[in-house]
């Protein structure tokens, strides 16, 4: 028997909460190991040029470029991976590579028109975006506008390759794309000129270059039949267009509110604009990269197959088992970057020219960052219904009123300290933090009354998380005090005894989730091993086929 598009069978083993957690497991660790690729990027960058006038100039240079790199993952994952999964469904696979294949084009022309724009206007936009900064840091960043600009198209390339994976099922290789990227650039930095800050920007230009290659071989491999068009006309190609551009707009309110973060942080002392940077680009890597997005992406494709069905009873349980995941990750994850962030950024950074009081400095910030954690984790999975749907509105509306209590939050608790103080940026870390919280309210009393409440469950699991998680980190805090982590320690001490403290906070933290909810977990974990009667329809229908 011959399939059509979108034939149950098709997906029949995707299905399943168990595959949901596997997907976003296998994910998880797939992006762990990009992020640990990317923070030897971020060790290499800081060894060899510190914190000071040079890197600072590199980060306003690049804050518009990663801003967008930032922007196109969340249109790619919020928009086109719904929009292909449901042209897959609808359509088939060749009308889906046509597809594609039009935005590609769509978006290397584009991207190159921008390019050359930036570049026209390169000293104007680092004047208006860092104006605190000095004219030599300005020319010295107006020299990397071009290159790091050029970027741009190619990871957005990139993106659209891996939301073509993803909407196929395929997570896990894809999530590893930023391991190309951050190897090469990685690389080219460390045999480069030493000191000429230049190498940074041609290190992530080169290392842009190979992630597009190795994706698009990827999406090659996933089916995709890709051949150069521009059709701008096409209804299918302005469609998508038109359910990106609210993602677009909400996504770019963020790299929005980052720039008036850093019209503050130019007039505080020197360094402070590369300590943020390396703040922020962490905590998104650890949460957004690692635990985050791998379980949204692999909630997305099932949350659409849900609404084509018109079954909201499985959008609300999907839902919910999105959260349960979200709390379980984020919870403890607060409290052990609370805990360890100040002793693993000077194991970790501490080195060549990044002096122990930068990486001091940066602790604290990813300490105040984690803050952020919870309200981020929920934020994205109670997002991703209204993605399913289409349904880009709601979302845009959530990021902006995030960015304004975020904005609003800014001069409040950054001002006190003085624009003397190097520890204002305390301040800024706090703000967005807290604005996160802002997004979660928002999501919450959308999705409930659209489609009801998928708090079921979550009563009785949050308490124990939180009561688990003190525990583990009470007991981590005394390994603090006792190894003397805030101390002058030799760095390989320094890892031993750091390294020792987080693997007892683990061991604590799961004998008091056995001890809080044992028979909770065992109850879920049978619930997962059994196939729901839809996955096994399928797989008779797959079987009979």
């Amino acid at each position: 028997m011959r399939r059509g598009p979108g034939d149950p069978a098709d997906t029949a083993g995707h299905h399943s909460d168990r595959a949901v957690i596997r997907q976003s497991g296998l994910t998880g660790v797939a992006a762990a190991v990009s992020v640990g690729v990317g923070l030897l990027l971020d060790i290499t960058i800081a060894a060899r040029f510190g914190a000071g006038r040079n890197t600072d100039a590199f980060f306003v240079a690049a804050r518009i470029p990663l801003g967008l790199v930032a922007v196109v993952l969340v249109v790619a994952n919020q928009a086109l991976v719904a929009a292909f999964r449901t042209s897959m469904t609808a359509n088939g696979d060749a009308a889906t590579s046509r597809l594609v294949s039009r935005i590609v084009g769509v978006v290397i022309v584009a991207g190159a028109a921008f390019v050359v724009l930036a570049s026209l206007l390169a000293t104007p936009l680092i004047r208006i975006t860092a104006p605190g900064i000095s004219s030599n840091e300005v020319s010295t960043a107006a020299t990397m506008v071009p290159i790091v600009f050029a970027m741009v198209p190619l990871v957005a390339v990139s993106e659209v390759m891996r939301a073509f994976c993803n909407a196929r099922y395929a997570f896990i290789v894809p999530a590893l794309m930023n391991v190309v990227l951050s190897g090469v650039a990685a690389t080219v930095i460390l045999v480069g000129p030493r000191h000429v800050i230049a190498v940074v920007a041609w290190g992530y230009l080169a290392g842009a270059v190979g992630q597009v290659s190795f994706m698009t071989a990827m999406a090659v491999r996933r089916g995709l039949r890709l051949r150069p068009v521009l059709d701008l006309k096409n209804q299918e190609l302005r469609a998508v267009g038109k359910l990106s551009v609210r993602p677009f707009v909400a996504a770019g309110c963020n790299p929005l509110a980052r720039l008036g973060e850093q019209l503050m942080v130019s007039f505080l002392p020197v360094g402070s604009i590369t300590i943020l940077n390396y703040g922020y680009r962490l905590i998104s890597a650890i949460g957004g990269t690692i635990f985050f997005r791998s379980v949204v992406v692999a909630l997305v494709p099932r949350l659409t197959e849900a609404h084509i069905r018109g079954d909201n009873r499985e959008t609300l349980r999907i839902t919910g088992l999105g959260l349960r995941i979200m709390l379980a990750l984020s919870v403890p994850l607060t409290v052990f970057l609370a805990v360890l962030a100040e002793p693993a950024a000077l194991t970790v950074f501490q080195r060549g020219n990044f002096t122990r009081a930068s990486a001091s400095l940066l602790g604290v910030i990813l300490a105040v960052y984690s803050i952020s954690l919870v309200g981020s984790a929920l934020q994205r999975v109670l997002l991703a219904p209204f993605f399913a749907r289409l349904d880009t509105r709601t979302p845009l509306h959530n990021t902006v009123y995030g960015v304004l209590a975020n904005l609003a939050l800014l001069p409040l608790l950054t001002l006190p300290f003085g624009w003397g103080n190097r520890n204002a940026i305390i301040g800024i870390a706090l703000a967005y933090s807290l604005a996160q919280f802002v997004n979660v309210t928002h999501a919450w009393y959308c999705l409930r009354r659209a489609i009801g409440s998928p708090a079921r469950g979550l009563a009785r699991l949050a308490p124990r998380l939180v009561a688990a998680s003190v525990i583990s980190g009470a007991a981590m805090v005394g390994a603090v005090l006792l190894f003397q982590l805030d101390d002058s320690l030799s760095t390989g001490t320094l890892f031993l005894r750091t390294a020792v403290t987080g693997l007892g906070g683990v061991a604590i933290l799961a004998l008091a989730m056995l001890l809080f909810a044992g028979k909770d977990l065992s109850t879920t974990w049978r619930s997962l091993r059994r196939r729901p009667a839809t996955a096994a329809l399928q797989a008779d229908a797959e079987r009979l086929s």
